[in-house]
């Protein structure tokens, strides 16, 4: 009897082999895909990129944080408060405000947040001198001084209470009347402004003695 066998080959590469057992072998040695090697990261290349991203958390926490505390105080009529008295426009000007007759003392500590900002029209004392301190060169108007005023907490009275909501106060800018609604005029260096609700009085202060400011 004679033996015989069938090759077979690999329909890979084309090698002959004498049996379906050595071709599977020759596959699995020769042809099985090998599993690939996770690239190596250094020690070194994964410090570097834990501090990179311990860096960035910093800087991100402390954008929140500074933007938070610039927005918590936010900004009344587009007057800003901040905590130091700004520069840039320092100038200074008086209110005088009569209401039926009377004269009426202006507040002191408008525009003012205790041991957190002071907004850029503010006043110190009952003088009826507005302070315009701000960090920029911008001209101010009388009614974001009002806004301000009316705005300012532990202030009182307001402005609304004081001339009960009166839409027809009259307004003498240096002694001269200004046809003018008082929340358009100009806060000007060394302006006197005198706003009259009811009655004009025979005297209208044209001037003020700042004393230096």
């Amino acid at each position: 009897m004679v033996l015989t066998y069938t090759e077979k080959k690999c329909d890979i590469c084309g090698e002959e082999f004498e049996n379906s057992d050595k071709l599977e072998q020759h596959k699995k040695e020769s042809h099985q895909e090998k599993p690939s090697k996770k690239p190596q990261v250094s020690k070194s290349s994964r410090y570097k990129a834990t501090g990179i991203a311990a860096a960035i958390a910093v800087v991100i926490i402390i954008v929140v944080y500074f933007s938070d505390s610039t927005t918590s105080v936010g900004t009344i009529q587009g007057v800003g408060c901040d905590p130091l008295e700004g520069t840039i426009s320092h100038i200074h000007a008086h209110l005088d405000l009569v209401v039926d007759s009377k004269p009426i003392t202006i507040p002191a500590g408008i525009g003012i947040k205790p041991n957190e900002c002071l907004y850029w029209l503010h006043t110190h004392n009952t003088s009826g001198v507005i302070h315009i301190e701000s960090p920029q060169l911008t001209t101010f108007t009388l009614g974001q001084f009002i806004q301000v005023w009316d705005n300012t907490a532990g202030i009182s009275p307001t402005f609304e209470d004081v001339t009960h909501g009166d839409k027809n106060i009259k307004v003498f800018v240096n002694g001269t009347e200004v046809k003018d609604r008082y929340e358009n005029i100009k806060l000007s260096a060394h302006d006197e402004i005198v706003l009259v609700s009811g009655n004009i009085p025979p005297l209208i202060p044209s001037s003020y003695e700042f004393n230096g400011l």
